[in-house]
């Protein structure tokens, strides 16, 4: 469930592989990323883009992009950090 030790860290880094984003059985998920501000974001997006693809599912069939899209996407997502950061944390306030 937890990641508590030195082998479940490793397994988990072994499903991770060259992935940004993992389910874990039990205990939700884990997202990284290249910086903080990274990997907050694609957390947070994952659980947005989940729902939106449960939605989708019921409706019919749904169209995912290919690799080439999904590298594109996730090219002009990294582009917005620093603005999605910024709102998120004016809207957090000081942390005293």
């Amino acid at each position: 469930m937890l990641v508590s030790s030195g082998a479940l860290g490793a397994a988990l880094a072994k499903s991770l592989g060259e992935r940004s984003f993992v389910l874990m059985r039990g205990h939700g998920s884990t997202a990284v990323g290249a910086s903080l501000e990274q990997a907050v974001y694609r957390a947070v997006y994952a659980e947005v883009n989940a729902r939106l693809q449960l939605q989708a599912v019921t409706l019919g069939e749904v169209t995912y992009l290919n690799a080439k899209e999904a590298a594109r996407a996730s090219a002009t997502n990294d582009t917005q950090l620093a603005r999605v950061w910024d709102l998120w944390t004016r809207n957090v306030g000081k942390i005293e």
